[in-house]
């Protein structure tokens, strides 16, 4: 059997929001690859928490975000 070596090729991303507490949020980003020969999946993933008055504290990433899904409501 042979070794893979690993051809990553971007896939999909999926992103979303959600209230994480009263005055809190959660910023989630994945990015899916999959290796063109082997066809195995790769997931790389980002998460940030912050409230909601530290809105300026979150990452450029997760400014761009703004799919909702529901949380503590």
């Amino acid at each position: 059997m042979e070794i893979c070596k690993h051809k990553w090729v971007y896939s999909r991303s999926d992103s979303y929001w959600r209230f994480a507490g009263r005055n809190s949020r959660d910023y989630y980003h994945a990015d899916y690859y999959f290796c063109e020969n082997c066809l195995e999946e790769k997931v790389v993933e980002k998460m940030h928490s912050c409230y909601d008055g530290e809105t300026w504290k979150i990452p450029e990433w997760a400014k761009t975000i703004t799919k909702k899904v529901a949380g503590y409501e």
